[in-house]
């Protein structure tokens, strides 16, 4: 019985310690299971935050200007500085005291001046805090020689020096979908007293909005800004170191100087940009106060006769012409009449019809617009005024040789051009200069132009400065 018994019992052990290996093992898989599980979901957890954080980042980029950082290559020691001298490229400055200014030597200058939680970058105006405050100016000054005036209102001399404009250009970004905009002119004029010639300064608020960027397809702007017609007015602000040439076309010239169309006004505009297969649509709609009684008087606080101005464009850049944009505009407005000139008891219906076709491409560049102006006195009068101009440029290095051709034919009898503080003249005017870039932010322009106004020739010779900063 014994001798039976010792293999069976031997045969249970046995049996039994396979059961429990295998039930260790089981366990043990089970375990191993639940730390696979959770490592995996870890890592899942770890690949999904650096995928959202790069999203963020690439969304960060898109809105705002990342300019990386030149690497450090020696700290030298803390020194005070001058504020007003950023022109030494090779130093950006950082850590900040009260009054003063410490710098740090790195490889290649970024021309960067850091005052408490300011920035000032070279030809990129000054920036304040987290808003991203932006200040940047321009301005000029001229010397001008003609051989004879054509205007009689006009009674400055046939050769002088002038101070031009001085714009004050500030931007602010208040969220990433928010900016704010202001450009303020300085103007120095011959004054009202011809015979005392005093020259005061005139304050003007050319531009102040609020823009808001919903998407590409939608962008608002509420307050005071450039009107949508035709391709200059929308385009260049006040600052003439933008200019090719010394000055505005005639025809678009501002209001204030002489201009026949309105320039600025204050309402909303709405804009976008669609881009298609084959070109790039953009579009620009404007619903604003409208002219005042006469050229210059500009309604940024009420709206005379409560008749509203709507300006409306479209600019069209195929992709099959690289630097290649044309479109049409249209401008209406009621203008209200004037009850302190007899000569002017109507009101005038405007309508401006414009286009314009532009080629900027390297080193060419070829701008051209014209328009019709269109005024109806409900009376019964029809007035038509014609004008345009056609500009081409040409870069050489530091140099850019152009030319320019204006043309504006008035109506003889147009009430509301003829009855207005400028002379509003035929004008037939050639111009050839040369403009020299001494540095990013300071040119030379130096050019001829003979016209032909209302049949009185006139040659004039000009040289300007013109600097940013």
């Amino acid at each position: 019985m014994t001798r039976f018994f010792n293999p069976i019992v031997i045969f249970i052990i046995t049996l039994l310690l396979f059961t429990t290996k295998g039930l260790n093992a089981q366990e043990i898989s089970e375990k191993e299971y639940l730390r696979l599980k959770n490592r995996l979901k870890a890592e899942f957890m770890q690949k999904l935050k650096e995928e959202i954080k790069k999203e963020l980042i690439d969304e960060l980029k898109a809105e705002y200007t990342v300019e990386p950082k030149q690497k450090q290559v020696t700290a030298k020691p803390e020194t005070t500085i001058e504020i007003n001298n950023p022109q030494d490229e090779s130093k950006e400055l950082s850590a900040r005291e009260e009054k003063t200014v410490k710098y740090t030597e790195y490889q290649k200058g970024a021309g960067e001046i850091e005052l408490d939680k300011a920035r000032y970058r070279l030809g990129e105006g000054l920036t304040f805090g987290e808003q991203l405050l932006t200040i940047r100016g321009f301005g000029n000054v001229n010397a001008r020689y003609k051989d004879s005036n054509p205007s009689e209102k006009f009674e400055g001399g046939n050769n002088f020096f002038s101070l031009g404009e001085f714009d004050l250009f500030m931007t602010s970004k208040l969220s990433n979908r928010i900016s704010f905009l202001n450009e303020t002119v300085f103007e120095f004029d011959r004054g009202e007293d011809s015979e005392e010639r005093t020259e005061p300064i005139e304050i003007d608020i050319e531009r102040l909005l609020i823009h808001y960027d919903i998407n590409n397809l939608l962008k608002i702007e509420v307050g005071k800004f450039f009107l949508p017609i035709g391709y200059w007015i929308p385009t260049y602000n006040h600052g003439v170191w933008f200019y090719t040439t010394m000055d505005r076309p005639d025809i678009v010239n501002f209001q204030d100087k002489g201009g026949p169309i309105p320039t600025h006004d204050t309402g909303i505009k709405v804009s976008g940009t669609a881009l298609l297969e084959g070109f790039d649509l953009n579009y620009a709609c404007a619903i604003t106060n409208g002219r005042g009684v006469n050229t210059t008087q500009r309604q940024n606080f009420d709206d005379i006769n409560d008749k509203k101005a709507v300006s409306f464009q479209i600019d069209v850049q195929p992709h099959i012409v690289e630097g290649l944009r044309l479109g049409p505009s249209v401008y209406y407005d009621v203008i209200p009449e004037d009850e302190d000139n007899p000569k002017r008891g109507n009101e005038i219906r405007e309508i401006i019809y414009g286009g314009h076709i532009i080629y900027t491409i390297k080193n060419i560049e070829l701008l051209s617009e014209v328009f019709e102006i269109n005024h109806d006195e409900f009376s019964g009068g029809v007035f038509n005024t014609f004008g345009g101009y056609a500009q081409f440029a040409y870069t050489i290095d530091k140099f850019k040789p152009y030319y320019r051709y204006d043309y504006i034919d008035y109506s003889n009898d147009d009430p509301f051009y003829r009855n207005s503080e400028f002379d509003f003249l035929d004008t037939k005017k050639h111009t050839i200069g040369l403009r020299y870039e001494l540095s990013h932010f300071n040119a030379l322009k130096l050019e001829y132009s003979h016209g032909v106004f209302d049949d009185e020739d006139v040659n004039i010779i000009g040289l300007q400065t013109a600097f940013s900063f």
